[in-house]
């Protein structure tokens, strides 16, 4: 049996709960990313392929499953979902099954399902033609659909990587399955979702089960075929939303979970909004920041002919170098800060010889890039300004296609430790930007499935002879504090003259206030997908 293939995305948030999505016939995991951004608010998410290859599927997928998880089972992955369900009652919480049949087959105890003469005749057809078979099934998936064009551009985009012989055991599954005793066996809270103009899982089906199990929700979306959560997916997920809040599935309440994400957008606002203002007099303060982009320029890969991303390009220093780079290549400028992409990108137009193909306003942890679209990702002194960084690896895994890189500078926690010691002499206020530590950034890494190939710690410092000089420097470089827990107003004469006096025990033996950051370069990579 092949290796099964299965990805692992971490939530954003960090209460949050398991959820298991099963792909169906002739399909894979890809089919589900469009939901993943939604998804991730409330779950940590294992993507799985089918192991169409194997004696018993269950045996072969429960060593890649949480101990305990919601799962969303589309097709032949409902079936196997509800198998699940029923022989290991321990490792389900809950259960919703999308255009997922008890029989995919009509028998005379389920009559609603596939008639067994058009079975038959598409298993024939599959078995001796499979080119012509797999075109015929994406046919049957979007018939009937109101957003065919859509369903058909889903489905075509989709890796196919599955021998002939293992789709053939699937559809072997499919004929022989029969799971009318398992789905009365289901102890955990279940919903059925079911497409009203499907082809292949009938309708009637919803029926049928909601007579045969009273306890579980059945669902049915008007104007769909086989793929509701593909044709109407903000209407899938709501349905899915109020499924999981009424069966207790989510470890925060509502009201929590729009608390976090408020505070999540307000944090990405001040960050915006402060370098937004400090766009004018970023450069005249950057020389730190130029010497690092620098410094990460060297250990770039061979980007011509390649997609390249400046992901937090600021004020567009390092976009005349990276274009140059990228010759014959596309560059695409990233910025979370609308007034720095603006100012980098009249920057840019003023020197003729920068071209950048595409100006993007846009968060790192939730990039509006496709996926697999990227071949080389740069960044420098951008992303420590991401604090949840299992989305944002997770994020730049999604984007960069298998074989892909992304160079990173970014700030460790010891940046700044002696503004940080002298503020604590003066109050209990969070004053100095707190950074992840390195053991949390490299889990979030491997979680992501990005290979770490190498780690650099590099420190530097910036000496003042005065304290006001580092303060105004942060301030036009808009570094400010956007930290939970920091004070609010203005800072007195009074602490100021403390924290003034607290910060001369740094002094050197020159006469120099040092002021330290720890700088990590890190490279990770895409690795080719194992099947």
């Amino acid at each position: 049996m092949t290796a099964v293939y299965r990805e692992r995305l971490p939530a954003f948030s960090a209460d949050a709960g398991e959820v298991v999505l099963l792909t169906g016939w002739a399909s894979s995991s890809h089919i589900w990313r469009h939901l993943l951004p939604a998804l991730r608010r409330d779950f940590n998410i294992t993507l799985l392929d089918l192991p169409l290859d194997a004696e018993d599927p269950l045996a072969a997928l429960l060593p890649y499953l949480p101990p305990r998880a919601v799962y969303l089972g589309w097709s032949l992955g409902g079936m196997i979902a509800t198998r699940l369900a029923a022989r290991h009652p321990r490792r389900v919480s809950g259960l919703v099954t999308v255009a997922s049949n008890s029989c995919f087959v009509a028998n005379d105890a389920w009559p609603a399902a596939m008639a067994p003469a058009t079975f038959d005749s598409f298993y024939r057809l599959f078995e001796q033609r499979p080119d012509k078979g797999l075109s015929r099934f994406q046919l049957l998936q979007s018939h009937g659909d109101e957003q065919r064009d859509r369903v058909m551009a889903a489905l075509s985009g989709l890796p196919h990587t599955q021998s002939h012989s293992a789709l053939l055991t699937g559809l072997n599954w499919l004929r022989d399955w029969d799971n009318t005793s398992e789905l009365t066996q289901i102890a955990c809270p279940t919903m059925h979702v079911f497409g009203e103009s499907d082809a292949l899982v009938p309708v009637s089906a919803a029926t049928a089960i909601a007579e045969r199990c009273a306890d579980q929700h059945c669902e049915v979306m008007a104007g769909c075929g086989h793929l509701p959560f593909v044709s109407r997916a903000a209407d899938f997920l709501a349905c899915c939303q109020r499924f999981f809040e009424r069966s207790g599935l989510l470890g925060e309440s509502a009201l929590q979970r729009e608390q976090h994400w408020l505070s999540d957008r307000q944090f990405k606002r001040d960050v915006a909004r402060s370098f937004s203002r400090a766009a004018q007099s970023y450069d005249s303060v950057a020389e730190l920041q130029r010497r690092v982009a620098d410094r990460l320029l060297a250990s770039l890969p061979d980007c011509r002919d390649k997609r390249l991303v400046d992901l937090g390009c600021g004020t567009g220093y390092s976009l005349p170098a990276l274009a140059e780079r990228a010759g014959g290549g596309e560059l695409l400028a990233l910025d979370i800060a609308e007034g720095m992409l603006d100012y980098a990108r009249q920057r840019c137009q003023q020197a003729a010889d920068t071209q950048v193909d595409q100006w993007i306003c846009g968060d790192a942890e939730d990039l509006p890039l496709a996926d697999d679209s990227v071949d080389v990702i740069f960044s420098s002194l951008s992303l420590q300004w991401c604090h949840k960084p299992g989305a944002l690896y997770t994020e730049l895994e999604r984007v960069l296609r298998p074989g892909g890189v992304a160079v990173i500078a970014t700030l460790g926690p010891e940046t700044l430790h002696e503004l940080r010691a002298a503020w604590q002499q003066v109050d209990g206020y969070v004053h100095v930007n707190a950074f992840e530590s390195r053991a949390t950034i490299e889990e979030a890494i491997h979680a992501s499935r990005l290979h770490l190939d190498s780690w650099l710690d590099i420190p530097e410092a910036v000496y003042y002879q005065r304290l006001g000089e580092l303060t105004r420097e942060l301030k036009s470089l808009g570094a400010h504090n956007v930290n939970d827990g920091r004070p609010g107003g203005l800072t007195g004469r009074q602490r100021l003259s403390r924290l003034t006096a607290a910060y001369e025990q740094f002094r050197d033996d020159e006469g120099r206030l040092p002021a330290s950051y720890q700088v990590w370069n890190i490279t990770v990579s895409k690795p080719y997908a194992e099947h």
